[in-house]
């Protein structure tokens, strides 16, 4: 009997997007699963990404969906986190609340995104206020979605 390849389709709760899109992109792979794993079990949509690059191939899948970026300031080469953030805000056509994590934010350049707030968080961020952040920066994602003509 022929071996036959199958089709795997991730399984998306209809729930989970309502509570929330949130994009990780994190280059340590045990932090970006261990929090995807957080943010799933708190009822977030969440899609990860190794690399700037990476989140930035993600855009056009997120484009009207995503509500707050949380991105490692030093993503090992390539882009950083706040070139992530500005670079998917014109992809996207417009900013997201980001979360920019780092264990120097002395350091670490703040991205320039018009009408999303950003905020620089230092390492190691606790889970609680990292939940607890959540939900006022998805519902201003939507107020303000909400809020634009057309």
């Amino acid at each position: 009997m022929p071996a036959q390849s199958a089709t795997v389709v991730p399984l998306v709760d209809p729930q989970a997007a309502a509570r929330g899109v949130i994009l990780h992109v994190d280059d340590d792979e045990p932090v970006r699963r261990s929090t995807a794993l957080l943010l799933r079990a708190a009822g977030y949509e969440t899609r990860e990404a190794a690399s700037g690059e990476h989140a930035l191939q993600l855009a056009e899948a997120l484009r009207g969906r995503l509500d707050v970026l949380i991105a490692d300031y030093h993503l090992g080469g390539g882009l950083t986190g706040t070139e992530v953030a500005e670079h998917l805000a014109r992809l996207l056509g417009h900013a997201v609340p980001t979360i920019i994590l780092t264990g120097d934010p002395a350091n670490a350049e703040v991205p320039w995104l018009a009408h999303a707030p950003v905020w620089v968080a230092r390492k190691p961020l606790s889970p609680e206020k990292l939940l607890a952040a959540l939900p006022p920066l998805v519902a201003f994602r939507r107020a303000i979605e909400a809020a634009a003509p057309g």
